[in-house]
């Protein structure tokens, strides 16, 4: 809280405009010493802010790229109620742009691992373990993307990943359906996907991304828990 309200303060000023001593600044945040260094610490890590010593010193706001500021709005997002809905969507967006990506620069060591992640989760499934298969999951998605060479795709990508995996989503049978129904045909997909990389069969690969986008994963009723 107190390295959000140093970068809030430092938004609310000039680039490199000063925001005070670090004591002054201190008292504003209304927390102990120790507390205060840790989090100018993470404000400095962000890119916020400035320190700067000797006469007329303290700390400045400073000049921000966009890519620093992309990520500090980004922070200031996480705890938003529509976080998760909002990733999702983003997700199945820059999905085709990965799978593309997958696609052209994969490796015979990229498609093992993702045959070993495949593995994995149908362990999980032998063993009634859904956390662990939606864990499996989003591995080996994030797998997927680690393969593009596009660095802003990749690290974006990946950062929904994390979100939806912290923030807990689950997968939910339409109807009737018994859930280890529905994990079988997640299973199938993931092993077609893997399947259609090693081939480099574009047309399966976006087909399989189509219906894994579209069914199974929702926002769970908690955001808490892994259902």
């Amino acid at each position: 809280m107190a390295a959000n309200l140093i970068a809030e303060l430092a938004a609310n000023t000039g680039s490199d405009d000063r925001l005070g001593s670090k004591e002054e600044v201190r008292q504003r945040c209304s927390v102990s010493v120790g507390t205060f260094n840790e989090a100018l610490k993470i404000a400095q890590a962000r890119g916020v802010v400035t320190l700067r010593r000797g006469p007329g010193g303290g700390i400045f706001a400073a000049q921000q790229t966009p890519l620093v500021r992309l990520g500090n709005q980004m922070l200031a997002m996480d705890e938003s109620e529509h976080i998760v809905a909002d990733a999702l969507r983003m997700r199945n967006v820059l999905d085709p742009l990965v799978i593309e990506d997958a696609l052209m620069y994969s490796s015979a060591a990229d498609v093992l691992v993702m045959r070993e992640e495949v593995k994995a989760m149908k362990q999980a499934m032998t063993d009634g373990d859904v956390p662990a298969f939606l864990h499996g999951n989003w591995r080996f998605q994030a797998r997927v993307a680690s393969i593009s060479p596009n660095s802003m795709l990749r690290t974006v990508f990946l950062g929904l990943l994390e979100i939806l995996e912290r923030h807990a989503v689950t997968l939910r049978a339409p109807g009737d359906e018994p859930l280890p129904g529905l994990l079988q045909e997640r299973f199938e997909l993931y092993e077609q996907m893997a399947d259609a990389m090693e081939t480099r069969d574009r047309d399966a690969a976006m087909q399989i991304m189509h219906i894994h986008n579209n069914t199974g994963v929702q926002p769970a009723a908690s955001q808490m828990d892994l259902a």
